[in-house]
């Protein structure tokens, strides 16, 4: 695949990943030396294909949503703005097409060494809200799907979406940096647990500023689709008045 090699020509390592799968199957396939970083090899590559993040030139990173309106809430309160970033000049994202989810890659910081990966649930469901992803506990990388792999669920193209070019990532921002690096020592060197943190409350009262982000967040989803906006409403129940409001608003 042509666009395959075009991605080692700019500094990513990939993997292999076997046709109608998310993710490697070959023994070792998170070691650096089976990263594919030469054009030749790339060519070679005719199933999907994935990121590895920790021995990309210079390493990557993602922040992956899997639950758009409860990342928005919980990045809020951290000062942390997820329809900005979302709708950045300079944002890449790779989009699977499924609601309510966005995946967004950036570069690490000039000598910034990769990071362990952390991944935040909602303490209610289990499932994951929002995970930051670049390498794994032992130093190893972890991988992240890439166009034009096909997703084995929903059978469509990954496509990259966002104003940016993949060839040009951008710096992973500086509160996501920060928010990131406070994850893990708050957790300590000792401590691979995933992280398990409340993002909701029915009883909050919500300010203004998370209000209009939450706003900005519904707004860069469709709600045209009767599961995805059946979805969306759920995870706004517990906002109370303010979330039916905005999902009724949305709708």
């Amino acid at each position: 695949m042509m666009l395959v090699a075009e991605y080692v020509l700019h500094g990513f390592a990939l993997v292999p990943i076997p046709s109608g799968a998310k993710g490697p199957v070959a023994p070792g396939w998170n070691l650096p030396e089976k990263a594919v970083v030469t054009s030749d090899d790339a060519e070679l590559i005719n199933g999907n294909v994935g990121l590895l993040h920790a021995y990309c030139s210079p390493p990557t990173a993602a922040v992956d949503i899997d639950n758009l309106t409860a990342t928005t809430i919980l990045l809020d309160a951290e000062g942390i703005n997820v329809a900005q970033l979302l709708d950045d000049q300079d944002a890449v994202l790779v989009s699977s097409g499924r609601p309510n989810r966005a995946k967004l890659l950036y570069r690490l910081p000039e000598n910034n060494i990769p990071l362990e990966t952390i991944k935040i649930n909602d303490p209610k469901t289990g499932k994951s809200v929002v995970e930051f992803r670049c390498a794994s506990s032992n130093g190893n990388s972890v991988q992240d799907v890439l166009p034009p792999s096909i997703h084995p669920e929903t059978g469509k193209e990954y496509i990259w979406a966002g104003q940016g070019h993949w060839s040009k990532l951008p710096e992973l921002p500086a509160e996501i940096l920060e928010y990131w690096t406070r994850q893990l020592k708050q957790r300590g060197t000792s401590n691979r647990t995933t992280s398990t943190v409340s993002v909701t409350n029915p009883a909050i009262t919500l300010p203004p500023a998370t209000i209009h982000n939450l706003r900005s967040a519904l707004l860069y989803m469709r709600s045209d689709g009767r599961e995805h906006w059946i979805k969306a409403g759920m995870a706004l129940h517990d906002l109370g008045d303010t979330g039916r409001g905005l999902w009724l608003e949305w709708s």
